[in-house]
Order: C-alpha cells, then sequence, then structure tokens
C-alpha cells in the first residue's frame, strides 16, 4: 500500500534533491523503496528510534 502510494502520488510532485522524512516502519525499509526514490533524486531520512530519554515529556506519561 505504501508502496503504491509513493509510486503513484508521492513522486510524481518531487523535484531532484528533496528529502522525504520517514519513521522506521519496516515497510518503508525496502530496497525498492530506496531505489524508487534516488531514481528521483532524492533522500530519504530516518527518524531516530524511540528514544523517551531525549523528550522530557515522557516521564509525564508514568504518572
Amino acid at each position: 500500500m505504501f508502496e503504491n502510494w509513493l509510486e503513484n502520488c508521492l513522486l510524481a510532485k518531487l523535484k531532484p534533491g528533496q528529502v522525504i522524512i520517514q519513521d522506521n516502519a519496516t515497510f518503508h525499509k525496502s530496497i525498492y523503496i530506496e531505489k524508487l526514490v534516488a531514481k528521483q533524486e532524492c533522500e530519504i531520512w530516518y527518524l531516530a528510534p524511540y528514544s523517551p530519554d531525549f523528550n522530557k515529556i515522557e516521564r509525564w506519561w508514568f504518572v
């Protein structure tokens, strides 16, 4: 589903040099997706894994 959306919607709107920022979901990290994006001369940047120590608000969810 994500690959379909990427191919048919997003890639047509991207310009060379633009960046796609994604989380680390497994369906975002396929070689096929990386090749599609590279073909458009764009990059994928992945968000850091869940790190509650870097987000002070996280400690309040445990109250």
